[in-house]
């Protein structure tokens, strides 16, 4: 073919078509996903079903320390009846006794919140599932207008991954002739900022010391739990503040 000087020419160019070559990077690419997210996924029931034998592992432990407990209370307490008839100890040594008695009694109810704790946990009923606050406790100290706190948070049934998020603590009471409220920050140095970070897949316990302003007499202990991510959580609580506990 001549070819005129100066004119433009277009270059054809031949590709060898494959229809299937695209669909099996396609494919290959689908199997590798699955495959990963399958590992994941199975890895995620191993780390679980570990947590799940370690707690219930720890409640036998505790049912187990309970029933010899009860049974070493109802020896001392036939003890302490054989004892009294016979005269065979004076009132010293049978207050002594009680006072055994006692403290085993409260052992024993302390290791019931511990089982029910983790019972709580590991069989929640069906509309106790979630972010939960499972406990406000507040105790006075060893000064005036010092006091002990301690928040129990916990994630109820779905614990298959980390929850976090921020708990909001303020306490609520009268200043003189005003109501006001004091985030715990106010109370507690060794708190900075207004909400306390928390990250757990069971549960987590906040806790520490705080003391309370002069003329300020606590009513009330407010906890707000805002959770972050896909399934944020919205949690609030409120107490009135505990008569052993006053300021």
């Amino acid at each position: 073919m001549a070819v005129v000087k100066g004119s433009q020419q277009d270059q054809l160019v031949i590709r060898h078509y494959q229809p299937w070559q695209r669909f099996r990077q396609w494919l290959y690419t689908l199997i590798l996903l699955l495959a990963i997210g399958a590992g994941g996924y199975f890895a995620g029931i191993y780390n679980s079903t570990a947590s799940i034998k370690e707690l219930t592992g720890t409640r036998q432990a505790l049912e187990t320390e309970l029933l010899d407990s009860e049974h070493e209370i109802a020896r001392l307490t036939q003890r302490v009846g054989v004892l009294e008839k016979g005269g065979e100890v004076d009132r010293k040594a049978t207050e002594g006794i009680r006072q055994t008695v006692k403290e085993l009694k409260a052992h024993i109810s302390t290791l019931e919140e511990e089982v029910s704790f983790y019972k709580g946990i590991m069989a929640p009923s069906a509309n106790d599932k979630g972010l939960r606050i499972s406990k406000i406790a507040i105790a006075p100290g060893e000064e005036a207008g010092q006091f002990s706190y301690s928040i129990m948070l916990t994630q109820v049934a779905d614990n298959s991954s980390y929850i976090a998020g921020l708990a909001a603590v303020n306490f609520v009471g009268q200043q003189g002739s005003e109501k006001v409220i004091l985030p715990l920050r106010d109370l507690d140095k060794g708190i900075t900022d207004l909400g306390v970070k928390f990250r757990f897949r069971y549960f987590q316990e906040v806790k520490g010391t705080l003391t309370l302003p002069p003329q300020f007499n606590p009513e009330q202990v407010q906890v707000v739990l805002q959770s972050t991510g896909n399934k944020a959580q919205r949690v609030e609580e409120s107490i009135e503040w505990p008569e052993t506990g006053e300021a």
